[in-house]
């Protein structure tokens, strides 16, 4: 039988050439498949978008002291357009990072009224409405970095804005460059993936947001555009395909209830335990072509039963909490006719 031994080793090497030749065609198909989608940004690029943002908490404290450290409830109601321009790019770990200013619209005050431009005018030390209305504008401003992965960092000018808009913003931002949290080799219709998301600044420690998003499917989708009247509407022109990505977010925690004092609290000398829920659901529509988010909207659910006190178990505080939210990001086609 020596003969039928290279005989066999032929076969077998006859076989696993037409396993690879099977096998490279449809590697080539799959990453065919695959899209990326961060923003393809260049510089002196400029978008516009409408951002709406509302909220309600609801806080029940019960306490025999003063709580000076208490979160506050309430409602919170924004709706602004936002301008974005790219300033700069540059390569970061391989990946592109963006320099980018934000700055809220506002609508033509001098036009609509006049005394109330004067008025801000004399409160800003100014003669000039016009000067006046450039401050204002700068205090609206919001520049940051986008990196490849979704990231943002050396944020200026976010705390200068009201508490409403600020989380209105931060509703945008999480949106606009979440595309660079997806995996970096792309991903196709029907693919889904896990993220993990750290929460820093709660009264309970080792809080996290558990992701899984979906690549549920493509869809036509386009900018919209605002009529004369203040109205949204749909551009006549043929739409784009985007990707449609829906993420479910479930708040989890990993710290004991009997104890879960965050680092900042210790150094006062406080000791917090409890425990909090939560359910986030976001759907964004992604351009294929562009990276760039042309709707998303997000509905969001969380609660929080915390007791707060002094670490000998004394002046102890307890907050009951309840909070809901609705956002939605678009994309417009055009800057408004009625805006600078």
């Amino acid at each position: 039988m020596p003969g039928c031994v290279p005989a066999m080793n032929k076969l077998l090497r006859f076989l696993l050439g037409c396993l690879v030749s099977i096998a490279i065609p449809c590697a080539a198909r799959d990453s065919a498949d695959r899209v990326v989608l961060s923003p393809k940004l260049i510089v002196g690029q400029s978008m516009h978008y409408q951002i709406g943002y509302r909220s309600t908490t609801n806080t029940n404290t019960e306490s025999a002291v003063a709580a000076p450290m208490a979160p506050t409830g309430g409602q919170t109601n924004a709706s602004f357009l936002l301008l974005v321009e790219v300033e700069d790019l540059r390569v970061d770990s391989g990946r592109t990072a963006a320099r980018l200013r934000s700055q809220i619209v506002e609508p033509e005050v001098v036009a609509l009224n006049p005394a109330a431009s004067d008025a801000n005018a004399r409160t800003s030390g100014s003669e000039n409405p016009n000067a006046a209305r450039k401050s204002a504008k700068r205090e609206k401003t919001v520049a940051f970095t986008l990196h490849g992965d979704g990231q943002v960092t050396d944020i200026e000018g976010l705390d200068r804005l009201p508490a409403e808009e600020q989380a209105a913003w931060q509703e945008w931002v999480a949106r606009f460059g979440g595309g660079g949290s997806f995996p970096e080799k792309g991903i196709k219709p029907g693919e889904k993936w896990k993220g993990e998301e750290p929460i820093s600044g709660a009264l309970l420690s080792g809080l996290s947001w558990e992701k899984e998003s979906e690549y549920v499917n493509d869809a036509p989708c386009g900018a919209m555009k605002i009529t004369p009247q203040g109205d949204l509407a749909a551009l006549e022109q043929a739409q784009e395909k985007c990707a449609v990505i829906l993420t479910t977010a479930i708040l989890k925690q990993k710290s004991s209830q009997k104890d879960a004092t965050p680092e900042d609290y210790k150094l006062h000398d406080l000791r917090t335990m409890g425990n909090a829920k939560g359910k986030n659901e976001t759907i964004t529509y992604i351009s294929v072509k562009t990276g760039l988010v042309v709707r998303a909207t997000e509905d969001a659910n969380q609660s929080m039963n915390v007791i707060v006190a002094k670490t000998d178990g004394s002046n102890r505080v307890h907050y009951t909490i309840e909070a809901e939210s609705h956002a939605q990001v678009l994309l417009l086609a055009e800057t408004p006719a009625n805006h600078p």
